[in-house]
């Protein structure tokens, strides 16, 4: 809902502005009164996009300050407003993240532009803080084929990094290089863009280490390049270290759960011959370990690597078709999805052959996958 609001009824020096364009506004949410509109479509927009799960948490952050008589009262209140501010930017930026990688980029705007102004508000603009901010706004402007604008944000990260210098984490580094060497695809500048991802690569590595799945993106988008340049072996490995390390990372999950299952039950139950309760699901498990953004980057990823390796089978192994049907079962679990993920577990048993050697581990993580998935779905 809306009110309608007179730009020359405001104060002397307060200019109410719309939150999605920045033109004059002429109505206001009438749940929070501290967001204002240019219209009904902004306004449809932000509450789409956004608004709709931040109204309560901005009618907190955007209200006056009271008057609050002791310095120990100003110090608490300081710090709840900090802490919102914060929960604020971490919401904004996850939910732009998770729309992006759904491939919503026109609704990840105003959550993006949210999460900016906010992440500016708290830290201070050019502060590293605000990189993340900086970074996932340029990604939804590629997203949009707002170049131009991608790159002014991607510059702004760049020379916030630049500017710390040794003080700037590796990590901000490597978020700046991804979303950099993504631009640089979509341009079709294979070269410049294999530049920006070896470094996202080199400095995932320093902070997470090369096996990790935060460094997975950086491999992933490598192989993107190359098929942006018709080169499907030279993305073959790539995409085979990605689905690797998924399978790495989801397999421990599943035969932790595997263990714990095993585990002779000696309570005072089974002494009375009741059945041990079910323990906690492993989807339970891997979804409570990735938010809904990573949720949709990695299964995103793993839908384009399937996809690849079903065209170019023959550039791709056996172990590599493997660990890609196993990993995007998994996603599927976690999705209860449960047709799809005993689908990929069926394909990836098809193509394992239990009486190799090689193949035997890989034929026990599918089997023991494809039965967590007929008992917890």
């Amino acid at each position: 809902m809306s009110l309608k609001i007179n730009p020359l009824a405001n104060p002397r020096g307060v200019k109410l502005t719309c939150e999605i364009c920045k033109k004059p506004a002429f109505s206001q949410c009438t749940q929070c009164k501290v967001t204002f509109y240019c219209g009904r479509d902004h306004q449809a927009q932000d509450w789409d996009g956004i608004h709709s799960k931040v109204c309560s948490l901005l009618a907190t952050i955007r209200k006056p300050k009271p008057f609050l008589n002791s310095a120990e009262e100003r110090k608490w209140y300081d710090q709840e407003h900090k802490d919102r501010q914060k929960q604020l930017v971490s919401l904004t930026s996850t939910e732009a993240r998770r729309m992006l990688y759904d491939g919503q980029h026109q609704r990840a705007l105003p959550a993006a532009q949210l999460s900016l102004r906010s992440s500016i508000e708290l830290y201070g603009s050019g502060r590293i803080e605000v990189i993340p901010s900086l970074v996932v706004l340029a990604e939804v402007c590629i997203g949009i084929e707002q170049l131009s604008k991608a790159e002014q944000y991607l510059s702004q990260a760049k020379w916030s990094t630049l500017q710390s210098g040794v003080d700037c984490s590796p990590i901000y580094r490597s978020l700046v290089s991804r979303v950099l060497g993504r631009l640089h695809i979509v341009r079709g500048d294979h070269k410049k863009a294999m530049v920006a991802l070896a470094e996202d690569v080199y400095n995932s590595t320093l902070a997470f280490g090369s096996q990790h799945i935060k460094t997975s993106g950086g491999y992933f988008y490598m192989g993107k390049s190359f098929l942006k340049a018709s080169d499907v072996q030279a993305a073959a490995p790539l995409f085979a270290e990605v689905v690797s390390i998924w399978h790495a990372y989801i397999s421990v999950i599943f035969q932790q759960a595997q263990i714990e299952e095993d585990k002779p039950d000696v309570s005072a139950l089974a002494a009375a011959g009741r059945p041990r309760a079910s323990g906690a699901s492993p989807f339970a498990t891997l979804q409570g370990r990735l938010d809904e953004a990573e949720k949709a980057e990695v299964k995103s990823m793993l839908e384009d690597v399937v996809r690849t390796m079903g065209v170019g089978v023959t550039h791709f192994s056996t172990v590599a078709r493997l660990h890609a049907h196993y990993a995007f079962s998994a996603l599927c679990g976690v999705e209860l999805r449960k047709r799809d993920a005993l689908e990929h577990c069926k394909l990836g048993l098809h193509l394992c052959d239990g009486e190799k050697e090689d193949d035997r581990p890989l034929y026990d993580d599918l089997i023991t996958l494809q039965r967590f998935t007929h008992n917890f779905l």
